[in-house]
């Protein structure tokens, strides 16, 4: 059985009451994965303004990257969103729980690929995701409003019957 819960975390108590929450007591494995901001500020006499954009226009055409021009106090923004742990290594026929906490960005809509878990990280939420991992193979989980960086790997190992 796979169940979606997104439980409020103590920074958002002032949203709306949650039904339930799951036990980590009820899985073999908690594994807590937080959705991030990478992000700089760099002075252009310093460091200059790099021409990525005009080199790699299709990578920013999403939300995963993003790079802006110096502004008024000469300095140049760059981020990137990403999953950390990027890579999850779990076993065959264990039942796990992703716990996601979300640290920036508004929403993440996410799904796990070859699992059809579909779900949502939102900002100071925790989300849990339970998954069973009963088959072997590395699957993709991506938020589509974060590509190409906020990709990561569900690795489930065989189970070596």
């Amino acid at each position: 059985m796979r169940r979606l819960i997104a439980a409020a975390c103590a920074a958002a108590l002032a949203g709306p009451a949650v039904a339930e929450t799951l036990d980590h007591a009820e899985f073999d494995r908690v594994i807590s994965i937080s959705a991030v901001e990478m992000q700089m500020y760099r002075d252009a006499d310093r460091t200059p303004y790099p021409d990525t954009l005009d080199r790699h226009a299709d990578l920013f055409a999403m939300g995963g990257y993003r790079l802006e021009p110096p502004n008024e106090d000469n300095e140049w923004y760059a981020r990137s969103y990403h999953w950390l742990p990027s890579t999850i290594v779990v076993n065959q026929g264990e039942r796990v729980l992703l716990e996601f906490f979300g640290i920036n960005g508004d929403s993440h809509p996410t799904e796990i690929e070859g699992y059809g878990i579909a779900f949502e990280v939102r900002r100071g939420e925790i989300t849990q995701v339970e998954l069973e991992a009963d088959k072997p193979g590395i699957f993709r989980m991506a938020s589509d409003l974060r590509l190409p960086s906020m990709v990561a790997q569900i690795v489930v190992l065989p189970n070596g019957e």
